[in-house]
């Protein structure tokens, strides 16, 4: 396939009876875990609601499961394999995060660069998935070596220290220090071994308070209670409010959390869930909440992979654009206090000197700036960056743009191709894009004719590049279809109605509930949490993003201890 090469988690079905390439490679973030510690340094560390049949989700899941799918009438299917971890390794960006923030650095020292990927066991939807971190020999190494470098850096210089800890005295820094990395205050045993860690610091480096703490620093960054964030307890018990600040900051912040949430944890204003909610809802007002929205909607939409599209009609200052026209996109439906419908029919957009061409307009005076969409495109799907990254050479990629929504946007099933791919015919005179489709899917009943086709002719009247165009190898664009969803089936004449009726669809809402809850709970989701997608759906539908967070930080399946595996 032209562009770049698929994996949004279709199982290799969503070329399903043919075509584009679908398997989607997770996000370079983050590595596996929860499962094995790592080997410490010097005292450190051991080691829906709608109705069953659609994949996983923005990584992939695997292949249909059982049956052939027809549009999008079925229920959301909730068949993942949790394994429940009472122990969650950090991801790579919240580790760096978290180490930038409780050394006090002024911007990320980038320490986890050579980290290892995601390695997840089995197919998962978001690269920040429990089955995906792990700690393995190599990550075991990978820490230490960075634990030594961030302790060198906090320490290296007296001003540095000072940011860490103002005084000079080990026991305060023991218990300073260890309360903000520990992400609660540190039992008395665990302050005297500490203290002798500090201690065989000065003997080994030379006396001086600098060798001590660079010490305790490398210990500490490498103990599983800073690398892990813990959840142990009797199945189904309430956090308490450490775990929750801890919980809660990593999710909505993506680090940890600072010393004024600690304290407000200790002082119990995270006991109750009203007091739980006051401290979510104003994390969702800073600018770490717009960023971890931001990795959300980049792995569900793809976005991390536009910037490596590769096709000879794109040029360089178009590919510039397309992550960061459509991020900023996404920013803004986030802080606006919208959420689905906006994605889907929103008439905002983004648009730079590469990418105005693209929409018939003239380029903007500054790089990247805010517009508003003409008559014929409403929302994301209807940007030039998803029909371009969706796209080929020679014209739109129709199996590609339909597979994506059936997949991103209602959780669609669609079994894997009982065989090879076949190529592309090329155009025979006065034939369509549409009438070479629907030859090559014809006998795809239930996949392509059912699931993908109708959502990708919707998106006839865009190129290859995302210009609108009325004609077609000299024929008049045709773009109408029909869709089943929950309400039956629904006719629309192009893109733009079809936005709108996914829009109202319950189907669309619960896929996309599905989807935040997998990604903050960090976890496949199954039949037990069927309430709260139910619960989730309806925020979406009636309310927005922001609400739907505060729902699910609100529902027991945030604030209770994660029940055992089967």
């Amino acid at each position: 396939m032209d562009g770049v090469p698929r994996a949004f988690g279709l199982a290799l079905a969503v070329a399903s009876c043919l075509l584009s390439s679908c398997r989607r490679p997770l996000p370079d973030d983050d590595a596996k875990g929860g499962q094995t510690g790592t080997a410490g340094a010097t005292g450190g560390a051991a080691g829906a609601g709608v109705g069953g049949g659609a994949p996983g989700g923005a990584g992939g899941a695997g292949a249909g499961t059982g049956g052939q799918p027809a549009g999008g009438s079925g229920a959301i299917n909730l068949d993942g394999s949790p394994v429940y971890t009472r122990m969650q390794r950090l991801t790579n960006a919240q580790w760096e995060r978290a180490v930038t923030d409780v050394l006090r650095f002024a911007t990320p020292a980038n320490l986890s660069q050579g980290f290892s990927a995601p390695s997840p066991v089995g197919a998962t939807d978001f690269s920040n998935n429990e089955k995906g971190l792990f700690v393995d020999q190599k990550g075991a190494l990978d820490f230490e070596a960075a634990s030594e470098k961030a302790a060198a850096l906090a320490t290296g210089s007296p001003e540095g220290l000072a940011k860490v800890y103002a005084g000079t005295d080990a026991a305060g820094f023991v218990r300073t220090f260890g309360r903000r990395v520990f992400r609660r205050p540190l039992t008395p045993d665990e302050e005297a071994k500490y203290q002798k860690v500090f201690a065989l610091g000065e003997t080994l480096y030379g006396a001086g308070f600098a060798n001590g703490a660079a010490l305790v620093i490398r210990a500490m960054l490498q103990s599983p209670k800073f690398l892990y964030r813990s959840e142990l307890g009797p199945a189904g018990a309430p956090l308490d409010g450490y775990e929750l600040a801890s919980k809660l900051s990593f999710w909505l912040l993506g680090t940890t959390p600072s010393d004024e949430l600690l304290d407000a944890a200790g002082a119990g204003a995270l006991d109750s869930i009203d007091g739980l909610e006051r401290t979510a809802r104003a994390m969702l007002e800073r600018p770490g909440a717009v960023a971890v929205m931001r990795d959300f909607h980049g792995q569900l939409y793809r976005v991390d992979l536009y910037g490596s599209v590769d096709r000879a009609n794109v040029t360089t200052s178009m590919r510039s654009e397309l992550a960061d026209t459509s991020y900023r996109f996404f920013d803004s439906v986030f802080t606006a206090g919208d959420g689905l419908r906006s994605i889907l029919t929103s008439t905002r957009y983004f648009v730079g000197p590469g990418l105005a061409g693209n929409y018939g307009v003239q380029p903007p005076p500054v790089q990247i700036e805010e517009r508003v969409l003409d008559p014929s495109r409403i929302g994301h799907f209807m940007q030039v960056p998803f029909l371009l990254v969706d796209g080929r050479d020679d014209g739109p990629d129709t199996i590609a743009r339909g597979a994506a929504l059936a997949h991103e946007v209602l959780c669609q099933d669609v079994p894997a191709h009982p065989g090879p791919l076949p190529a592309l015919p090329a155009l025979a005179p006065g034939q369509t894009n549409r009438d070479r489709i629907e030859a090559l899917t014809s006998g795809c009943v239930g996949c392509h004719n059912d699931v993908i086709d109708p959502l990708g002719f919707a998106f006839e009247g865009f190129d290859g590049l995302g210009q609108r165009r009325d004609l077609d190898n000299g024929v008049a664009v045709d773009s109408t279809g029909n869709y089943t969803l929950e309400g039956g089936t629904k006719p629309f004449a192009d893109a733009r109605e079809l936005m709108r009726i996914l829009a109202d669809s319950a189907r669309a809402h619960a896929c996309y509930a599905k989807m935040l809850a997998g990604y903050a709970l960090q976890r496949d989701l199954v039949e037990d949490d069927r309430a709260l997608l139910n619960d989730l759906a309806v925020v979406s539908r009636e309310r927005s993003l922001k609400e739907m967070i505060i729902s699910l930080t609100r529902n027991p399946a945030f604030r209770a201890r994660p029940r055992a595996a089967p």
